[in-house]
């Protein structure tokens, strides 16, 4: 009967044990990934670069020792603080992988779309969306079990909870003393939450500042207030080209990794272009941007004015500030853009001030995309070629070229000039190379291809000029660097400019500038800013020219 009585006792102790071991394991599970989001760097590095978070003791320590409705409201700060620096340094790995610099809350809201352009069109729609909908479903899944961990310390014993929180409290205190008294990274610990929301909220201030300012600064035009004399003179009777190649950046030509190919073809370039009667000068502009978004970088070649991100841009276009292009018009010459990567409804093109727009479904091309890229810049150059020959009047020409866009596979590859047709002889090369999601598995074959599709893009445009545009004025500038995985950290976002003409006086305006002779810019020139160009150059070929 003794026996019989106390087995319920029995059964009833096994069971609080076994409740007790399972609420500690899911505080274990949650306090384990706060401080995982919490450790969780700014930007991607080695693991032995990852220091202890010293908010994580103060986080956990406090959430021990409450209680009752302040526990719940603290769980809930904590985890809302947690999501979003979460949310905040993922959009910061991202930014910077991509256009090399810190993610900006205030005016980035445009990277989203421009993401999901580049991603489905580099692998698919249904790719792209299986993609996204995983990282959303990890992320949420991740702070479901961050939640119910750390909900669980509710139910720690009392003795437990008071345990933890002096432990932990204590260890904060210790913690903040020494990193407050001792020299930054002497110890494995610090407190870099505080100082990145800090940080984050500073950047936001200071971007909103900026955008204000913006709006000051796109209502003052040097080349309004004071217009030139005999506007473009040096330039009347030439067709003129501002021709921009993607992600062309100085690192192609300095970094030992691509400068062998880049410089032996920038010199083939120049030969050919020698014996066709055609100079040229170099040099380095300094751009706004790295990695992508090229549209700020030919918003701020073409206005003259710093445009940076999505909102500058959109306020540039709200603004009457003529575009070097509308400047050209005014002058006699009638404007047109050539757009190979404009798919979708370009109602931007009106700021520009272009007499006509084709973009890539203007442009007769029946062949295979690329995959991202639409159509391989031989053809692009090709149609060009049709809109000088057919012109009659000179022809002020922006076009952009994407083959050495992203994702570099497959290189296209020259074909003779009077066998471009209506591109479908490029359906082999198109249907050739690896697909990028087996190419972008191995780093070093991205940077490869990188490289070979400037080498590509350049051999394509030397051709083109030295056949079909001896008498224009052309200007070939990069956009930007290409993104930190091809470059490495830290690069200059300088990028190469080159000016070609067979009309001495054109280039002998160019004289103060500091340019070099040739297709290969100085490696110790001047880098110029890119939103200096507008004026300097329309300065330069009108009335007496070099007028700085």
């Amino acid at each position: 009967m003794s026996s019989g009585a106390a087995e319920p006792c029995t059964r009833y102790s096994d069971g609080a044990v076994r409740a007790g071991r399972g609420t500690r394991l899911r505080v274990a599970i949650g306090v384990v990934l706060l401080l995982a989001v919490l450790a969780l760097p700014a930007r991607p590095g080695p693991v032995g670069d990852l220091r202890f978070p010293l908010e994580w003791f103060w986080a956990v320590g406090l959430l021990a020792l409450v209680r009752g409705r302040l526990s719940a409201l603290l769980t809930t700060l904590v985890l809302a603080l947690a999501g979003a620096s979460a949310v905040l340094k993922l959009a910061d790995w991202g930014t910077l992988l991509a256009f090399s610099r810190p993610f900006d809350p205030v005016a980035d809201g445009s990277v989203v779309v421009a993401g999901w352009h580049l991603l489905s069109g580099t692998v698919g729609n249904g790719r792209a969306l299986l993609v996204i909908g995983a990282a959303l479903g990890s992320f949420v899944a991740l702070m479901a079990l961050l939640a119910w961990g750390m909900s669980g310390m509710r139910k720690l014993s009392k003795r437990g909870r008071r345990g933890l929180a002096g432990t932990l409290l204590g260890a904060g205190v210790i913690g903040t003393l020494l990193v407050a008294w001792m020299p930054p990274g002497t110890l494995p610990v610090v407190a870099d939450f505080s100082r990145y929301a800090e940080a984050k909220a500073g950047a936001a201030r200071r971007s909103g500042v900026a955008q204000a300012a913006f709006a000051r600064e796109v209502a003052i035009d040097p080349l309004r207030q004071d217009p030139p004399d005999d506007l473009l003179a040096a330039l009347h009777g030439h067709d003129v080209l501002v021709v921009f190649v993607e992600s062309y950046g100085r690192s192609v030509l300095e970094n030992p990794r691509f400068s062998r190919r880049t410089l032996g073809r920038l010199r083939a370039v120049d030969a050919e272009l020698a014996a066709a009667g055609i100079s040229a000068r170099s040099g380095w502009m300094g751009s706004p941007i790295a990695g992508g978004q090229s549209w700020l970088a030919h918003g701020t070649l073409l206005s003259g004015l710093l445009v940076d991100n999505q909102i500058r841009y959109e306020s540039l276009l709200r603004s009457d500030r003529e575009s070097l292009n509308a400047v050209f018009r005014g002058a006699g010459w009638r404007t047109v853009a050539v757009m190979p990567a404009i798919t979708m409804p370009w109602p931007e093109a009106a700021w520009f001030g272009f007499d006509e727009v084709l973009a890539a479904h203007d442009l007769g091309y029946a062949g295979l995309p690329f995959n991202w890229v639409t159509m391989p810049d031989q053809f692009t150059l090709h149609r060009i070629g049709e809109v000088l020959d057919r012109s009659t009047q000179p022809v002020m020409l922006e076009t952009a070229l994407i083959s050495s866009h992203a994702p570099w596979t497959p290189i296209p590859r020259m074909v003779p000039w009077n066998a471009v047709g209506d591109g479908t002889i490029f359906d082999v090369q198109a249907r050739g190379g690896e697909a990028p999601e087996v190419l972008w598995r191995d780093p070093e074959r991205v940077r490869e291809n990188y490289g070979l599709s400037i080498d590509y893009a350049m051999e394509a445009l030397g051709s083109f000029i030295a056949r079909f545009a001896k008498d224009a004025v052309v200007v070939v500038v990069g956009d930007h660097q290409p993104a930190e995985l091809v470059t490495g950290p830290d690069a200059s976002r300088d990028v190469p400019f080159h000016v070609l003409s067979s009309d001495v006086d054109v280039l002998r305006r160019l004289e103060g500038w500091g340019l070099a002779s040739g297709m290969v810019p100085a490696s110790d020139g001047p880098s110029m800013p890119m939103d200096a160009f507008r004026e300097r150059f329309v300065r330069a070929m009108s009335g007496e020219g070099n007028r700085e």
